[in-house]
Formats: structure tokens, sequence, C-alpha cells
């Protein structure tokens, strides 16, 4: 494990890092069915970070753009950028790609 601590003012989440892919994700707000109790640390408030950017589909780093899809919470009808993984013991996970501060320690 390893505590990340995130955005502006800084967030503890801490994280398994996936040294196959490349990615590293934990749960924002709004998240539905994100296996709460599964997590150290509570979700991801990004409205509390000044540094918080969710990325637009001209952005994608490593997701594809998905026209229409909003992230959890939203009610609009913008398109994001979307990235997911699954995991060979059957758990996976979906999200969208955003930017901000972030160290480890």
């Amino acid at each position: 494990y390893v505590d990340l601590w995130v955005g502006t003012p800084p967030q503890r989440q801490t994280v398994i890092v996936d040294t196959g892919s490349g990615q590293t994700a934990f749960p924002c707000s709004g998240c539905e069915d994100c296996g709460e109790s599964y997590h150290t640390d509570s979700y991801f408030i990004e409205a509390d970070s000044s540094t918080f950017e969710r990325l637009e589909c001209d952005a994608c780093y490593k997701g594809h753009c998905a026209k229409g899809k909003t992230e959890a919470g939203s009610s609009g009808k913008e398109s994001i950028c979307q990235v997911s993984m699954s995991y060979s013991e059957g758990s996976k996970w979906s999200a969208y790609e955003s930017r901000d501060l972030a160290y480890a320690g």
C-alpha cells in the first residue's frame, strides 16, 4: 500500500500499487457501489481541491472519449475520458480521468 496525498489541500488516499497497468484509481465523491468498506480512507472530494481538473475528451491520456457519459453525481451530458480495469481475481473498476497535485509519502 502507498499513501497518496492528493489535491489542494491534500486528502489522503491509500492505494494498492498496480505495477502491471500504470494506472492508479481511488473512489471519488458521488461514486456508487465502490466498495466503501474495503477502502482505508474516505472518498476523495473533488470539490474540496482547488487544483482538481476533470479531463475533457481532447485531453485523454490513458482512457478514451465517452461521449454523452458523465461521471457519478453529475446531471449533465458532457463527455468524459473513461478508463477501466479488470483483474484476474474478478474485481474491476471504471472511472474518468482527472488531474491534480499529488505526492506519495
